[in-house]
């Protein structure tokens, strides 16, 4: 991304933050620190998957994976309306029909 897009919590004194990064057009939070002006993102040794519960030797980004643009956006609006109370917004509302409460619309013209 040109611009860095971060959140730096108002009730932390250690310039925690979140920000949002865009690596091969696949977005995700990442957990980063400011300082000096600079952010810099939190790494880590994620645990190898063979269940020994031992750290790998190369140290990742500390992220949640939100996927595409279209798809990171409908994973926070999920996330912000269950935050909210709100019903969100079902996955399944296919594009060009009516929302459900709404009479259906007729292509033909009644003359």
């Amino acid at each position: 991304m040109d611009n860095e897009i971060f959140h730096e919590y108002q009730s932390n004194s250690y310039g925690d933050e979140i920000l949002l990064d865009e690596y091969r057009n696949e977005f995700s939070l990442v957990a980063a620190k400011r300082k000096d002006g600079k952010t810099y993102m939190e790494w880590v040794f994620p645990q190898k998957r063979d269940g020994s519960k031992e750290p790998i030797d190369k140290s990742l980004p500390w992220k949640i994976k939100l996927g595409p643009k279209d798809e990171a956006i409908k994973i926070l609006r999920f996330f912000l309306a269950k935050l909210e109370g709100e019903a969100p917004y079902p996955d399944d509302i296919p594009i060009d029909e009516p929302p459900p409460d709404e009479p259906p619309f007729n292509d033909d013209v009644p003359f």
